[in-house]
């Protein structure tokens, strides 16, 4: 098993550059936060290094302020770790610039995962890179403190939906009990992430829910945001589980889709299904991978275009 020459290499280097996905969200930043927290307590400098910001809305987990955003230059380091990545490209800029005579340490839970490290350790069927991060504690007979405990337990809340999805274990619910146990409040962390939006992001979500719209078989469900509305809607809310939420609720819909205009040119397309469909396959043609029931892809075309290719080819398979 892979976890064995993860912890071969973290006791036998000294200095590790972590990073993780571009469009950060909770599992992503917690697992660099938490394994970052690991390795210092095995004595071992880190680096984290994103190619884009953290949210706001994470802004209050500890650490977050010794997390960099890429500038061009990577500071000098043993081993680069790549955090929730189905494949190199998913770093953004920072892949450009990894060395190529360093080692690469693969840590994912993307079935869809190219193994594209020196060391893969990829998990497709845990609810989150951070319970994998709770193995690897538990492998190098590291405690778990109280602040170590609140990282892995907001990337595994994040990553599973508040423990609603498909990802959400038996063995996910015995993890989080045990991080509970170390003086966590799940009331107050659930309203740190989910009861603290701003009134006119609100309103403009509202907005941007109430315009969704369904193909002639009720099967899909998708929304529009230009990027006009994107750049108002950058400080704290995160815009997928609150659309996604509203359009999994619809009685009959199999597969919801969140079409973002990043640009003239470029659309973020997001996907979600109720397992029926691969939607990790289907974002595939377009470039793109993830999840069985949660995957994404950029399609080098306007929103229109982007809308009409993605249903063509979607409705199909539903």
């Amino acid at each position: 098993m892979n976890l064995e020459k993860v912890v071969k290499a973290l006791k036998s280097n000294k200095v590790f550059l972590i990073s993780a996905h571009t469009n950060l969200e909770g599992d992503a930043i917690c697992s660099e936060l938490s394994f970052a927290r690991l390795l210092q307590k095995m004595g071992k400098k880190t680096f984290i290094v994103n190619t884009d910001k953290i949210p706001e809305l994470y802004n209050f987990l500890p650490g977050v302020k010794s997390v960099s955003k890429f500038n061009g230059i990577l500071p000098e380091y043993q081993v680069f770790c790549a955090l929730d990545c189905a494949d190199r490209e998913r770093l953004g800029k920072i892949s450009d610039f990894i060395e190529r005579d360093k080692g690469i340490i693969n840590i994912d839970h993307h079935k869809s995962n190219v193994n594209f490290g020196d060391i893969n350790w990829v998990m497709p069927y845990t609810s989150s890179v951070c319970e994998m991060i709770y193995y690897l504690f538990k492998k190098t007979h590291t405690r778990i403190d109280k602040t170590s405990a609140l990282l892995l337990y907001v990337g595994i809340l994040t990553d599973t939906g508040s423990f609603k999805y498909s990802n959400t274990s038996p063995e996910t619910h015995k993890i989080v009990a045990e991080l509970l146990g170390k003086g966590l409040s799940a009331f107050r962390i659930y309203q740190q992430i989910y009861e603290a939006n701003p009134l006119d992001e609100m309103k403009i979500l509202s907005d941007i829910i109430s315009s969704f719209e369904t193909d002639k078989k009720k099967k899909i469900a998708w929304v529009e945001i230009k990027a006009d509305t994107l750049q108002k809607l950058c400080s704290r809310i995160d815009i997928a589980d609150n659309v996604f939420d509203f359009l999994r609720s619809i009685k009959g819909v199999e597969v919801t889709i969140i079409f973002k205009e990043i640009n003239s040119r470029e659309t973020k397309v997001n996907f979600r299904s109720r397992g029926k469909i691969d939607v990790s396959k289907f974002a595939r043609i377009f470039g793109g991978g993830g999840h069985h029931n949660a995957s994404g892809c950029n399609i080098s075309k306007g929103l229109k275009d982007a809308r009409q290719i993605v249903l063509k080819r979607l409705k199909r398979l539903v």
